[in-house]
């Protein structure tokens, strides 16, 4: 038992020391190329706003350094990989081939995508192929919207997007893999949109919607800068979200944060979520009763709800009634298990952007409260490969490179010293320190979510325990 408890949690371990790791990231991202078929406004690479300063020479990891990374990654316990970064992961030439060679090495997979270049043979291949997740990049709800936050595309192009989406939900199997999540990120150019980036979710069956506020570059993109009277416009709308027929907030998924703070309780404040509409034809839903009605008037006998995989509550039926009943073949009625199903709409990341938004000081620095609140654990979470091979700690680090792939192994890079530097300077001193200048954590922390989740572990943690995990480092 002790032994297992030591092989689970040798991340916890490694914080609590400090000073190094004894075990690989949980989450790995690696960016396989700098090319991208879009231009979005406020994008750090190819965003028109950029000007000269534009990214212009475009760099992706040879093939061969991916199949040994891979490799070495697995090796290490890695749990997840994900496809992002300054480019269109599916712009890359053997995109499906590294999809194959992580799903083959059992690695949960997030492909992060403006979903443009997805076709129905590829999302058929993704399917196949037991993708984990997909996350969305799209920025709008509606058309119009689309093409002002991405200049080089026709509404044409969002139409399609709203179709290929709707058919990725329709040919998931039971697993409901891959789980998808529309991205937006809010600016000056959508922020009075995002009624109808709800309607886009609800309508295109997505399981979860995010919202982040705009991370502004001096000097280039302070256009999409959003104002108090914009913050306030888009703080009403997603209040009245809750006024909505779709919304229900009766799941609660956050007791698990007993042990945290007020301050740290609220990034993972939970919003609701809205019904899809899904349970099939003629079949009515009363929620509040915990039942659904057949379309012959019967009444279902169970409801079981899964908030984790399929997102959705199941109403099962008296199977030898269903099949008795006259109207059996022509009911949409799942004749497998006779359960019906009525899916829900995840809205993720609510307490964080609810702070974001809400903040009116003039200074950019909007995570820095909560950034000081807590040490940072990055350093043995996660880790990002950029397509030049460097090797960074978070995401924002692209100047703070810590090793590079084609000089050593990822493994060789994780255990340096130089690595375990950070580390002991990530959790110890103030982000205000020079050492950090040029990551820039106060600005906007993308791994917020992730050391938040590590900083909960730790809490979590009996005095028994904790000495327990203190042995590792003196054994």
């Amino acid at each position: 038992m002790l032994k297992k408890f030591f092989k689970e949690n040798l991340d916890l371990a490694g914080a609590l020391d400090g000073s190094k790791a004894y075990k690989g990231p949980s989450i790995v991202q690696i960016d396989l190329t700098d090319k991208c078929n879009l231009n979005c406004v406020g994008c750090w690479c190819h965003s028109n706003f950029l000007g000269d300063s534009r990214l212009k020479k475009f760099e992706e990891l040879p093939f061969d350094l991916l199949k040994k990374l891979i490799e070495d990654l697995h090796k290490m316990g890695v749990k997840e990989i994900m496809l992002s970064g300054s480019g269109e992961p599916f712009m890359y030439p053997k995109i499906m081939e590294v999809i194959s060679l992580i799903k083959e090495k059992d690695i949960k997979l997030n492909v992060i995508t403006n979903f443009t270049l997805i076709n129905k043979k590829i999302m058929k291949k993704l399917v196949e192929l037991g993708v984990d997740n997909i996350t969305a990049s799209i920025w709008a709800g509606d058309a119009g919207t689309y093409v002002k936050t991405h200049p080089n595309q026709t509404k044409k192009t969002f139409e399609n997007i709203r179709e290929n989406l709707k058919y990725l939900h329709s040919i998931k199997k039971g697993n409901n893999l891959p789980n998808v999540k529309i991205y937006n990120v809010i600016s000056k150019f959508n922020y009075d949109k995002i009624k109808n980036m709800l309607d886009f979710a609800l309508d295109t069956l997505v399981d979860y919607i995010e919202f982040q506020v705009i991370d502004i570059i001096p000097g280039k993109t302070e256009a999409l800068k959003l104002d108090e009277k914009d913050k306030k416009q888009v703080m009403n709308q997603a209040i009245n979200f809750r006024r909505r027929g779709e919304y229900f907030d009766e799941l609660i998924g956050t007791n698990h944060l007993k042990n945290f703070d007020k301050k740290h309780y609220n990034e993972f404040m939970e919003f609701g979520r809205f019904f899809k509409n899904t349970i099939g034809k003629d079949f009515r839903l009363k929620f509040h009763e915990q039942k659904v009605i057949c379309p012959k008037g019967n009444n279902s006998i169970r409801m079981n709800v899964d908030q984790i995989q399929e997102n959705a509550f199941k109403f099962s039926f008296p199977k030898g009634l269903c099949k008795n009943c006259s109207y059996h073949d022509q009911c949409s009625i799942n004749k497998k298990d006779y359960v019906v199903k009525e899916e829900f709409l995840n809205l993720l990341g609510f307490g964080s952007f609810f702070r974001r938004i809400s903040n009116s000081s003039p200074k950019k620095n909007y995570d820095s409260n909560i950034i000081n609140s807590m040490p940072c654990y990055v350093g043995w979470i996660y880790a990002r490969i950029l397509t030049n091979g460097n090797v960074i700690p978070c995401c924002k680090a692209h100047l703070f490179p810590l090793g590079n792939l084609y000089e050593n192994s990822f493994k060789d890079i994780w255990f340096s010293n130089r690595y375990n530097e950070f580390r002991r300077k990530a959790k110890k001193l103030k982000k205000s320190d020079p050492y950090f200048k040029k990551i820039g954590c106060y600005k906007g922390c993308d791994n917020l979510g992730m050391n938040l989740e590590m900083h909960r572990k730790i809490k979590d943690l009996s005095f028994f325990q904790k000495k327990m995990l203190f042995k590792v480092k003196i054994s």
